[in-house]
């Protein structure tokens, strides 16, 4: 067993769904179980969500003998004693369950559509994705998924790059049933290549990003903008054609050379590059020259290469791009020696930053356990493995979810079952608790309320001097403020008077005075000019001139002013308004 705890980058959950938040909070102490069943490995690694990630609190990896490969019958049951094995010396009861599907029946397709509403884009992804299946497949017995990569504007209008993932219904009840029949909880189901875009997400992968997982009979070539499947196609070469081909030249040495012995020099040695092409390596069935093994290799690794370059410059051709940021190799034939440097020498005519083998464990935040040092050489063999469940057992899995809508509302079912099950005992106590306590307080406030009726009944002479005293201090109050408006500042009236005959010119005689109540007082003139006619307006500015010299006037203002035109005599009317200086 290889064992092992570490956690993954945190993950930020979007907060749209408050039920998907409770959901995900009451579950987050049952453990997850992803399963990835490949031709050649059986991957099951078991998950635990934290408060800053996910836990990979256990991990199993169990190599498929060469000799049941192709029994069906022998390969189910080592698949099932395996897997019941591991539930029965881990002690899982029931979990959450999640699977990588693999083999036949699945369809990654690329539309490019106009701008639709979500219901028409559906639609026209399903008329999309008949004129792409085989004729024999009846689309009802399909069920689909798919998501937007990407947006292209040209004289068309707006047009949307569309990846649809398609799998026929068997395929999905088949896994639906394996996982139940574990005591598993379907949670998501999901193609490894949309799941190893999730684990790119991890990553934080930028630009445009090529994959290449490498498999035991094929290879799967996916292309991502950032974290979003693009593009896949399947080749069919794999680890095992080249181990075929280095069979073939460990039997030219020793016709006792076995499919395990040319497995392991595929694993040490790898594709001779460079110098290793005169080296002599050492086996135990004899010597055999680099020169030799590249020479067996050649057909195999020629078709890889043309296979590789066809789909790169397919994908190029198609979404309009020119370089690949990164190209990421991962799978199982990913640890074969030199693969990189081989890919990295035979496709130097396209635009790729680098060619590297992913490292998934770049998405681990930190170790948790101490035993990990011993087993570290371990899990670094055993990551381009697991890296389709890493991707698969965090957060949503991947873009797309292929679990049915029946099962999906069957788990909601349970899910609700779960909470009334789970909360109806706690809010009972809970409103048992509450009457109690809010009783006990009703006790304490009735007595509480007698003891201050009590008070209150031998307080009432009191509060009655006590209004009486405050009636007599208003009233007082209200007198005394009467006394300060009868006594506040009066204008100098006999020096008003006084001034007014001193400043005022024969020619004006004064026919109204009015004050006004105001603060500062108001005081309103009318009269009338007589003199000669070029000098009733200098008479009248004259006088408005000596009330604004006065000290006991201020703000003098001419409101009005207009010549009697019938008069026999030449003279005016005027009015005039001051401020009062006190």
């Amino acid at each position: 067993m290889r064992k092992n705890k570490f956690s993954f980058n945190k993950i930020k959950f979007s907060p749209k769904e408050v039920f998907s938040h409770l959901r995900s909070f009451l579950l987050a102490t049952q453990n997850t179980v992803g399963v990835d069943i490949g031709y050649s490995y059986i991957k099951i690694a078991q998950f635990q969500k934290a408060r800053e990630g996910y836990l990979l609190t256990n991990y199993q990896i169990k190599e498929i003998p060469f000799s049941v490969r192709d029994n069906p019958r022998e390969r189910n049951a080592l698949i099932r004693k395996f897997i019941n094995d591991y539930f029965s010396q881990m002690k899982i009861r029931t979990s959450l369950g999640r699977i990588v599907i693999e083999g036949g029946g699945i369809f990654i397709f690329s539309f490019l559509l106009p701008m639709l509403s979500e219901k028409d884009l559906r639609g026209a992804v399903e008329i999309e994705l008949r004129k792409k299946l085989p004729s024999h497949i009846d689309i009802r017995s399909i069920y689909l998924d798919y998501f937007i990569t990407d947006r292209l504007e040209d004289s068309r209008g707006i047009q949307l790059f569309v990846t649809c993932i398609a799998l026929d219904k068997s395929l999905i009840n088949k896994n639906l049933d394996f996982l139940k029949s574990f005591n598993l909880r379907p949670v998501v189901i999901n193609t490894s290549a949309d799941a190893l875009g999730n684990l790119l997400r991890i990553m934080q992968a930028k630009d445009y990003i090529g994959l290449m997982d490498i498999g035991a009979r094929k290879s799967v070539l996916n292309f991502y903008r950032g974290s979003l499947l693009q593009f896949s196609r399947e080749i069919s070469i794999g680890g095992d054609h080249i181990t075929q081909n280095i069979l073939k030249v460990l039997q030219g040495i020793s016709s006792q050379a076995s499919f395990g012995d040319a497995e392991m020099f595929k694993r040490q040695c790898g594709i001779p590059m460079g110098e290793e092409m005169g080296n002599e390596f050492y086996t135990d069935l004899g010597v055999v020259k680099g020169e030799r093994i590249y020479a067996g290799l050649r057909p195999v690794l020629e078709r890889l290469i043309t296979e590789i370059s066809r789909t790169i410059t397919f994908y190029f051709r198609t979404y309009k791009t020119e370089r690949l940021n990164v190209f990421y190799l991962t799978g199982g034939g990913s640890r074969i020696k030199n693969i990189d440097r081989f890919l990295s020498t035979n496709l130097k005519n396209f635009s790729i930053g680098s060619i590297e083998k992913l490292n998934s464990l770049k998405a681990i935040k930190g170790w948790f356990d101490v035993e990990v040092i011993k087993q570290e050489l371990v899990m670094e063999e055993a990551a381009p493995h697991l890296s389709s469940l890493f991707g698969l057992c965090i957060d949503k899995g991947g873009k797309v979810n292929l679990v049915p809508p029946r099962e999906k509302i069957e788990q909601k079912a349970l899910f609700l079952l779960f909470l009334f099950r789970f909360f109806f005992p706690i809010v009972c106590i809970l409103t048992l608790a509450y009457y109690g306590f809010n009783y006990t307080k009703k006790l304490i406030y009735s007595a509480s309320l007698e003891r201050a009726k009590k008070e209150i009944i031998q307080l009432t002479p009191k509060v009655r001097e006590i209004d009486e005293y405050f009636k007599l201090r208003n009233l007082l109050k209200e007198r005394e403020n009467l006394l300060k408006k009868a006594m506040g500042p009066q204008p100098l009236w006999w020096g008003i008077l006084k001034e007014l005959s001193n400043i005022t010119p024969e020619e004006i005689v004064l026919s109204r005075l009015e004050i006004e109540p105001k603060i500062p007082k108001q005081m309103y003139l009318e009269g009338e000019v007589v003199g000669e006619y070029t000098r009733l307006d200098l008479i009248i500015s004259q006088f408005t001139l000596n009330l604004s010299d006065s000290p006991y006037f201020s703000n003098v203002r001419l409101i009005s002013s207009e010549r009697a035109m019938f008069s026999t005599v030449p003279k005016a009317k005027f009015g005039i308004v001051c401020e009062l200086v006190y």
